[in-house]
């Protein structure tokens, strides 16, 4: 279970330069000095994800998710979480952590399994993070594996 934030990188910003050089660097990538007139993008760095929070095996959160972000749909494929759902989530998890007689009003779980105090804990420090990265204009997604 992964949340991940993606942002454009534009070529021409001299702002994002050193992060387009470093990753240019990792993967070994040198721009040619003259690219060839037909593709004027020749590999460059022009997006960056990095992972937010990952979790194994949290399947209330999972489940909450699906229904409230994927439709439904439980599936490896990236779905777009907005800045409402994020805080949504999180004002569910801090009342789940104050009174968590309450986590089956917002999360299925299944008959044994419980929300851990540190998976909430986590889960909270991991939701601020996400948020401050789309107050910067990242585009937070959640996609998961099982």
């Amino acid at each position: 279970m992964y949340l991940e934030a993606q942002r454009h990188v534009a070529p021409s910003d001299p702002r994002t330069e050193p992060m387009r050089r470093a990753i240019g660097a990792a993967i070994g990538y040198v721009p040619p000095k003259d690219k060839p007139e037909y593709d004027a993008s020749l590999l460059e760095v022009c997006g960056v994800t990095v992972r937010v929070g990952y979790w194994r095996k949290f399947v209330a959160l999972h489940q909450w998710f699906v229904g409230n972000v994927q439709g439904g749909h439980d599936d490896d494929r990236p779905a777009y979480v907005s800045v409402e759902t994020l805080m949504e989530l999180e004002e569910q998890l801090e009342q789940v952590g104050d009174d968590p007689a309450s986590a089956s009003g917002y999360f299925t779980a299944e008959e044994d399994e419980t929300l851990e105090e540190s998976d909430v804990d986590y889960t909270l420090k991991v939701l601020h993070h996400a948020r401050r990265l789309q107050e910067q204009g990242w585009d937070i997604t959640y996609r998961a594996n099982w």
